[in-house]
C-alpha cells in the first residue's frame, strides 16, 4: 500500500494514539443518564480499541503500545462502569440524543465488520505450504499478512487495484511481509525514517526457507529511499526457488547481496541474500509468497497459504528467533 511520507506519519498517530486516547478520555470524563447510553459508549470503545489491535500498523506504532491501548480501554471501561449504579436502564432522548445513539450504532457496526474480516483472515482455503522463517536472532514482526481476499486491512497485496490491473494479484493472495523490530517494538530507530540504515531488518541475513532449486533470480535494482514514492513497480531484487510443485518468491533484496545463480540446489537454512529496500516498497522488508508452478510466467500462479515455523503469518505476528 502506497503513502506519502506525511501521509503515513498522519495515519500512524491518529489511529494508533489520537482516537484511542480520544475514546478513552470521553468514556472517562463522559457523565452518563442511562446504563444503555453507558453500554452505547463502552461498545465503541471496545469495538475500536479490538479493531486497532488486529489490524493496526503496530511496526510502526510499537508494539508495546499495542498492548498498553488495551490495558488503557479496559481500565477505562472499568472506571465507567463504576459510575451508572443507580442510573436507568433507559431514557428517553432529543433529536440529538437519537442522533449520537444512531451514529454509536453505526460505528459499532462497521468496525464488528472489519474485525470480523480479520479474523477470517486467518482462515485459509486451502492446505498450507510449510517453510522455515527466513531469518535467524531477533524478534520479527509481519506487517501484511493472512488470507487478502477475506480482509484488503490485513494483506492488501490480493485486494491492491495495481495488483489486480496487472493480474498478479490471485499469486500475492497469502502474500506476507516481514520486517525486525526494534528493542522499542518497532521497525526501525525514529518514526518512518528516510534513511535505510535506522530500519533494524536492512541488511539482514535471508536464509532459504525451504529445499529446492532456484529458478530465477534479479540483481539489478538500487535501493530506494523510503517513503520516497518513486520505486519501480516490482518486488526488486528477488529470488524464486522451486520446491516440489510450488514456487517460493522473496523480494526486495540488496542489490549485490545474492549468493546463489539459477540451477543451484537449495537446503533450508542456507544463507541466499540480504534484505534491502529494492522495488516497489515503502521501507526494508522480505516479500515473500508461494505460488502454484504456472505455465505461463510464475506470476501467474495460484498463490499458495504459508505456515513459517508452525505460525500462521497473519498481520501482526511475532516470530522469536
Amino acid at each position: 500500500m502506497r503513502f506519502t511520507h506525511f501521509q503515513a506519519l498522519a495515519l500512524v498517530v491518529v489511529i494508533h494514539l489520537l482516537v484511542p486516547l480520544a475514546l478513552a478520555l470521553w468514556t472517562w470524563r463522559r457523565s452518563y443518564t442511562s446504563v444503555t447510553g453507558w453500554g452505547l459508549q463502552v461498545l465503541v470503545l471496545a469495538s475500536y480499541t479490538v479493531f486497532v489491535f488486529l489490524l493496526g500498523s503496530w511496526v510502526f506504532a510499537s508494539f508495546y503500545l499495542r498492548y498498553a491501548i488495551v490495558a488503557l480501554s479496559i481500565v477505562v471501561a472499568i472506571r465507567s462502569f463504576l459510575k451508572i449504579g443507580g442510573l436507568p436502564s433507559f431514557v428517553e432522548a432529543g433529536f440529538w440524543g437519537w442522533i449520537g445513539r444512531g451514529a454509536a450504532v453505526l460505528v459499532s457496526i462497521v468496525l464488528i465488520y472489519l474485525i470480523v474480516g480479520a479474523i477470517r483472515s486467518h482462515i485459509y482455503d486451502e492446505p498450507s505450504v510449510n517453510l522455515s522463517l527466513p531469518f535467524k536472532n531477533g524478534v520479527y514482526a509481519v506487517f501484511e499478512g493472512g488470507n487478502g481476499r477475506e480482509s484488503f486491512l490485513m494483506n492488501y497485496h490480493y485486494g491492491s487495484s495495481t495488483h489486480s490491473r496487472s493480474r498478479i494479484n490471485r499469486s500475492m493472495k497469502y502474500a506476507v511481509d516481514l520486517t525486525k523490530l526494534s528493542m522499542w517494538g518497532t521497525d526501525a530507530n525514529g518514526i518512518l525514517p528516510r534513511q535505510n540504515e535506522r530500519y533494524v531488518v536492512f541488511n539482514e541475513a535471508v536464509y532459504s526457507p525451504c529445499d529446492g532449486e532456484v529458478s530465477d533470480v534479479v540483481d539489478k535494482w538500487p535501493n530506494e529511499i523510503p517513503w520516497s514514492g518513486q520505486a519501480p513497480y516490482n518486488v526488486g531484487n528477488h529470488i524464486l526457488i522451486k520446491s516440489g510443485n510450488f514456487y517460493v518468491l522473496m523480494g526486495h533484496l540488496q542489490k549485490g547481496s545474492i549468493m546463489v545463480k539459477v540451477g543451484d540446489q537449495v537446503k533450508k537454512g542456507d544463507p541466499l541474500a540480504k534484505v534491502g529496500n529494492s522495488g516497489w516498497t515503502s521501507q526494508p522488508h522480505l516479500h515473500i509468497q508461494a505460488m502454484r508452478i504456472a505455465k505461463e510466467s510464475f506470476w501467474r500462479g495460484e498463490g499458495l497459504p504459508i505456515i513459517l515455523d508452525g505460525k500462521n503469518p497473519v498481520k501482526n505476528t511475532l516470530f522469536f528467533k
